[in-house]
């Protein structure tokens, strides 16, 4: 039988030859002492740092996705196989809708909240509009019609409809307050207004509560009561947004949108007084015009990728007037019920603070 010599043995006689260091090192294997004797050998400190590297880079990638999860919290996961390529993290509870002169068109850019990419907290547009000079009007004007949409994480969606500010949410719910300012509506804007005066501008405060559902559909619906001037009344609008389809370089969705108004905003915008009638010269019969549901409508909204941060943003909307807003002289003599609005915008989109 073989006898093996202990490597340290060798070493020793090594040493006493004459083998250089590095020699000595190939040749002798490490010992495997106590540290509580010895310290730690070489080996055991070489896998030490390797695991405290290894639970810090675990522990930053943690924190990212801490920061990732606090900003873009409770997003839908689209079924790529009915919906196109995921579109991980995109909002889709905040409301785009329309410029402040033109609110009766509120609700139809809510379809873009599917659409406008996940990182973007800021986009600027601007297109032309063909639209009714006022709500309830049967003269059509074209007009330019510039977008602003700001968003900052999931808790201000600021936009030209105003801002809502998501201060309690879980889930994919969220509520909180709602802030307007609603353009003024001139009574030179039509020979249908003459004699009614002017609906000053209103600043319209209120409440706000949104939801997602099936990783397709967005639910909105906001109160908001005039302060100062203006209207001076309550109004109440729903918003139902589903997504239709969406790729990275073309998307669409449609929404559907139906408004309650109070007894003072109807009496601001549909109600003939007396005086009124007779500043008309008699054009303008008197008509009294009561709380209610005032319009119903949809709209389709489209995203087409033009190029990088740019894109196209087609759109078109109808409203129906219900018939105790209908029936005003604004409307039954001089204007339409059925309303419509078609444009399109050209969009340009803006990140700050990129994704880890």
């Amino acid at each position: 039988m073989r006898s093996r010599v202990s490597p340290l043995i060798l070493g020793f006689a090594a040493a006493a030859v004459g083998l250089p260091a590095a020699a000595q090192q190939q040749n002798i294997d490490e010992p495997r002492l106590s540290p509580m004797l010895f310290g730690e050998t070489e080996e055991e400190r070489r896998e030490k740092v390797e695991k405290e590297r290894e639970q810090q880079r675990e522990a930053i990638e943690i924190s990212q996705e801490q920061s990732r999860d606090s900003q873009y919290i409770d997003e839908p996961r689209l079924d790529p196989l009915l919906f196109g390529p995921e579109y991980e993290d995109a909002d889709v509870t905040g409301t785009r809708i329309v410029s402040p002169d033109d609110e009766e068109q509120q609700g139809f850019f809510s379809a873009l909240n599917f659409l406008v990419p996940d990182e973007t907290n800021l986009s600027l547009g601007v297109g032309p509009v063909f639209k009714p000079d006022y709500f309830g009007s049967n003269d059509y004007e074209f007009d330019a019609d510039p977008q602003v949409y700001i968003k900052v994480r999931n808790f201000l969606f600021l936009d030209d409809d105003g801002a809502d500010i998501a201060i309690f949410g879980f889930s994919r719910f969220r509520i909180g307050p709602s802030l307007k300012i609603k353009g003024r509506r001139d009574q030179d804007d039509n020979p249908a207004l003459r004699g009614l005066g002017d609906v000053g501008t209103t600043f319209e405060f209120g409440g706000f509560v949104s939801t997602t559902f099936l990783d397709r559909f967005a639910a909105k619906a906001r109160v908001r009561h005039g302060l100062k001037t203006g209207h001076r009344g309550t109004v109440v609008d729903g918003t139902l947004t589903t997504l239709i389809f969406r790729t990275d370089a073309f998307s669409l969705a449609t929404a559907g949108q139906a408004r309650w108004v109070g007894e003072r905003y109807a009496n601001a915008y549909y109600t003939v007084t007396p005086e009124q009638s007779a500043r008309s010269m008699g054009l303008l019969q008197p008509y009294e015009a009561d709380a209610g549901f005032e319009s119903v409508g949809g709209s389709v909204t489209a995203y087409i990728n033009i190029a990088d941060r740019w894109s196209l943003n087609p759109y078109a909307e109808y409203r129906y007037i219900f018939d105790g807003f209908a029936d005003t002289p604004i409307i039954n003599q001089f204007g339409e019920r059925n309303q419509i609005v078609i444009g399109f915008h050209l969009m340009r989109e803006f990140t700050f603070g990129q994704k880890q």
